[in-house]
């Protein structure tokens, strides 16, 4: 998808499936995880350590468009849309057998002091890699 440097597969697990035989709504905000993790893993590299720092989702939006079925092909795709003094906005798109958007995701992320147990400004080092990865300045 045009504008998004993130992507990941998702695998579809039986156990994801409800009485319609399709994902479950509760399922897809997992998914949205799992993209939103590996996101910033690969941002973030080893320049943090998440058992000190990381974020706290403050907010997220989901649209659901269409269902998704357990023989469909699931990819994530996630990217940063801005960056506020101690907040990130994220956008995910769960698209389906490459081509159906089935999903569409906005998470408000909170940057957190994990020790002190208190919201703190996202530092410069994040922002840089942020808009390094984006190509692009993210900054309010």
């Amino acid at each position: 998808m045009e504008g998004f440097n993130h992507q990941i597969n998702i695998q579809i697990r039986f156990s994801d499936i409800d009485r319609l035989n399709h994902v479950n709504n509760a399922c897809y905000l997992n998914y949205i995880e799992l993209a939103r993790v590996d996101y910033f893993n690969t941002v973030f590299n080893e320049h943090i350590n998440w058992n000190k720092n990381g974020f706290v989702i403050a907010r997220t939006e989901l649209d659901y468009i269409v269902p998704i079925f357990l023989t469909d092909s699931l990819q994530c795709f996630s990217r940063v849309i801005k960056v506020g003094n101690k907040s990130v906005t994220i956008e995910n798109c769960l698209v389906k057998n490459k081509t159906t958007i089935a999903a569409n995701c906005i998470g408000i992320l909170v940057a957190m002091d994990y020790e002190k147990n208190e919201s703190k400004k996202v530092p410069t080092l994040w922002l840089e890699l942020l808009n390094k990865f984006e190509n692009k300045s993210l900054e309010l």
